[in-house]
């Protein structure tokens, strides 16, 4: 439990928090003491003891960047590859998310993955319309706004638009980080499903519509993960690269 009580008492210093939550959101983007003092105007001194802070519990990795000058090389704060997370009493969901996907892997059904990670989605579109009492179809900016409230609180870092061919979207945060190192494909199925589903849920669309990734996954190597969705447009527009 020693950890634990480490990282609240890190992340209970607000400011603290707020740096950290400000690296998160840029998983793959490496910051300096410099940097971080200037965005939340405070002294060097004090931004490096909070970055270290944040080192010590495991939340940050480092790294030494050569200044092309010379002189003493600088050093780069990122997110860490290690997942904090704690519970009382202890729980091992990530034993249990890998042993699913090993039996999903081994009975290579994928209509049954569809079928219940598109329900999963829609339950959650659903809840979303009915706390918000929203119509049952939503379209455009007003479809774009839910997409990112309910990508935000799933923790996925979204960056959702709606433009004259469909809805952009692009995620920061893999939330299966760690099964979809062992699964990539296997994961990246999973959630897009799901996030059809949501979306399906949230245009009253019936299953009809297409979720095109563009560019690889978080899963496999990339930096982000970027989809198209093409339903609900009059003039039919779909991505050249296919459904999903």
């Amino acid at each position: 439990m020693q950890r634990e009580h480490l990282l609240t008492a890190v992340l209970a210093d607000d400011t603290r928090f707020a740096i950290y939550r400000c690296i998160a959101e840029q998983p793959t983007v490496a910051v300096t003491v410099a940097e971080v003092a200037e965005r939340f105007g405070l002294h060097p001194n004090v931004a490096r003891m909070h970055l270290g802070k944040l080192e010590q519990a495991g939340l940050l990795e480092t790294a030494l960047r050569r200044r092309s000058g010379g002189g003493r090389p600088a050093k780069l704060y990122r997110l860490s590859e290690h997942v904090s997370t704690f519970a009382f009493p202890p729980r091992h969901y990530e034993l249990l998310a890998a042993l699913a996907l090993e039996i999903l892997a081994e009975s290579s059904d994928d209509d049954a993955l569809q079928r219940v990670c598109r329900r999963a989605g829609r339950g959650v579109a659903d809840a979303y319309r009915r706390e918000r009492s929203l119509p049952a179809t939503l379209r455009g900016h007003a479809l774009a706004a839910a997409v990112q409230d309910i990508a935000e609180e799933q923790g996925l870092l979204p960056d959702i638009e709606w433009h004259s061919d469909g809805l952009h979207i692009e995620l920061r945060n893999c939330v299966f980080r760690e099964a979809a190192e062992t699964r990539p494909e296997l994961s990246c199925a999973i959630h897009r499903a799901f996030f059809r589903g949501m979306i399906d849920g949230l245009t009253g669309d019936g299953g009809h519509s297409q979720l095109v990734p563009h560019g690889p996954s978080m899963g496999c190597g990339g930096d982000e993960c970027r989809l198209f969705y093409a339903g609900g447009q009059d003039d039919g527009a779909r991505s050249p690269e296919g459904p999903v």
